[in-house]
């Protein structure tokens, strides 16, 4: 390749106007909550919310078939906010509603309203709602507060606890997931909870928006991201394998590094030099990072060996301190720019300049994990990193941890190909392999690839 090319515009940019909400959020699976199963004992349901009803009613929520007088528990820690007691004609029958600390509120219908061993509606009291069970009162999840019935309009039905889950606003979700997730079972994509911290994002203060990297060198911009150009834009007679995207200071331009050291460069990313340049024909690289300065740029080998153009300075390389053998795939500038880490393909970690050694993945007790990229937390000084492995895992060295895509609790998740941290540190972008964009942390989300229903293989990012 080594060729290069100065793209301020061109037409038919793949750019794209992106939603707010990724696919890849999207692709989580229905809203759900934690929560305990709400019934001691078995009981048989399905995914029965939205069926119709009589009176043009819709099903808000999902019924329990069980056996009278089974136990009704509390799905969470809560406080009772209402305590209804049946009445001729009336639709839900005895029902209770508890509201958790979040706001969210969960309704039991149907509570038994029979005297023991009897269809007769006497509502006996002790029979319906639990001892101490009244407005205001606190309850703790899994905790006893109504027997199971079929009081209002579920009398001439099976007995079953009609359950629904209400958001903070009123709307009732299906509860189908919440319940799944509850007995260990399997809900539509996903297979267990979300494991990952919960953290509120900080909107465009952690970063206003990404560029995706396609491997065939194509462009993708999502939220305040502009497109400047691309590789098949240029209409180039070989095809180029793309590894590695860098923006400019300004984010008026970016970089594009080919696998043979190419640089292609859009907008007002200016060129340095390249490793094809220097005459050198057979050397892989696999990774480009812009000084702080804008004004040059490091090249990664495959084999750890460091390249510098432009005002990017050299401190060292891995086969300058003695190991020939190791497979490097990734080069990260501190913070300072006076210095970076080289990534190895086992996970071990090089510290050249004032980059400051923070852990590795073999040093952690993985030492067979596949990993594929790594990032440094933003700040005055080196800090830490992140390191992503190729399941989407992510190990945190000097830094918190913020989740990562196994975490999230999907049956089927994309494998990992790059990790961006925010403006604050505080949270990280990964990327799957299918073009998807996961949040973490305070990262915002400003769409992906699969949002414009496109195949192609995403294999980097970087943040505007």
């Amino acid at each position: 390749m080594g060729r290069v090319a100065k793209i301020c515009l061109l037409a038919g940019a793949l750019a794209a106007l992106a939603p707010m909400t990724s696919a890849a959020a999207a692709d989580r699976g229905p809203e759900y909550r934690r929560i305990g199963f709400p019934v001691e004992g078995t009981v048989s349901y399905g995914d029965d919310f939205g069926d119709a009803r009589s009176g043009g009613r819709t099903h808000e929520g999902n019924d329990l078939l069980g056996t009278k007088l089974q136990h009704e528990l509390a799905p969470v820690d809560a406080t009772v906010t209402s305590v209804k007691a049946d009445v001729p004609g009336g639709l839900s029958g005895n029902m209770l509603t508890l509201k958790d600390v979040d706001g969210w509120t969960y309704w039991f219908m149907h509570i038994n309203n029979d005297t023991p061993g009897t269809d007769d509606g006497l509502n006996p009291a002790g029979w319906n709602f639990a001892p101490g069970i009244a407005v205001g009162a606190k309850v703790k999840a899994g905790q006893f507060v109504a027997f199971l019935g079929d009081s209002g309009n579920a009398e001439t039905t099976s007995p079953h606890l009609h359950f629904e889950i209400h958001r903070p606003d009123g709307t009732p979700i299906d509860p189908w997931t919440s319940l799944r997730l509850a007995q260990g079972k399997t809900a539509g994509v996903r297979c267990a909870y979300d494991e990952n911290p919960v953290e509120k994002s900080a909107g465009t203060a952690a970063g206003a928006g990404y560029v995706v990297l396609g491997a065939d060198g194509g462009i993708f911009t999502f939220g305040a991201a502009s497109y400047f150009g691309s590789v098949p834009g240029l209409n180039l007679n070989s095809k180029v394998t793309a590894l590695r995207l860098a923006t400019t200071r300004t984010g008026r331009g970016y970089h594009i590094l080919g696998a043979d050291g190419g640089i292609f460069t859009f907008g007002d990313a200016e060129f340095f030099g390249s490793v094809p340049g220097l005459g050198l024909r057979n050397v892989h690289a696999l990774d480009l990072q812009p000084t702080r300065t804008g004004k040059g740029y490091w090249v990664l080998g495959a084999d750890g060996g460091v390249f510098t153009f432009g005002d990017a300075e050299f401190y060292g390389s891995v086969p300058g301190v003695g190991i020939t053998s190791a497979k490097a795939i990734r080069l990260v500038p501190t913070p300072t720019g006076k210095g970076y880490w080289v990534l190895g393909a086992d996970g071990g970690v090089f510290s050249f300049g004032d980059a400051s050694f923070f852990g590795s993945v073999p040093g952690a007790g993985v030492p067979n994990a596949r990993v594929v990229a790594m990032a440094a937390a933003p700040g005055p000084k080196p800090a830490g990193y992140w390191v992503l492995a190729a399941d989407g895992g992510v190990f945190s060295f000097g830094v918190p941890f913020h989740g990562s895509v196994p975490g999230v609790g999907l049956c089927s998740t994309p494998a990992g190909v790059q990790l961006a941290p925010t403006a604050t540190g505080k949270g990280y972008w990964v990327v799957g392999n299918d073009g998807s964009v996961w949040n973490f942390g305070d990262a915002p989300s400003y769409g992906d690839v699969t949002d414009l229903h496109l195949r192609t293989t995403a294999v980097d990012l970087a943040v505007v």
